[in-house]
């Protein structure tokens, strides 16, 4: 059994933080831990607006705590984000994470992140090692 605490992980190389100040996340379980999936703890900071386009990723996105917004790019859809909306990336969606207070996001991504990714210019992370 796998049992972590975010305390265990806040200051470690779990603890990884977006170049540019937009995110940090609290990676819980990773590609190592041999689940199938990682699933991280993400703070989204309050005015702040991420482009992201998971190209090689599957992701599914829970709102603990904040207010924002996704916009899909191919549709210009805008989809609300509150405590208690889950939003899925199923079709690897174009899109931009727009957080108006600090967000708490729980993440599952397949394939597993490896730990240390942090979104590429074109938004993407990219596959983990084989």
């Amino acid at each position: 059994m796998i049992v972590r605490t975010l305390g265990e992980i806040i200051g470690t190389d779990r603890d990884v933080r977006a170049p540019n100040n937009n995110w940090v996340s609290r990676r819980l379980l990773l590609k190592e831990d041999n689940m199938g999936f990682s699933f991280h703890e993400t703070i989204i900071s309050a005015g702040t607006e991420t482009y992201i386009w998971y190209k090689n990723h599957l992701e599914a996105v829970f709102c603990i705590e904040g207010t924002g917004e996704v916009e899909t790019i191919d549709d210009g859809r805008v989809y609300p984000i509150t405590p208690g909306t889950m939003y899925a990336l199923d079709k690897n969606d174009q899109h931009y994470l727009r957080a108006f207070d600090d967000m708490r996001l729980m993440c599952v991504f397949n394939p597993a992140l490896v730990g240390s990714e942090v979104h590429r210019e074109d938004g993407s992370y990219p596959l983990p090692d084989k």
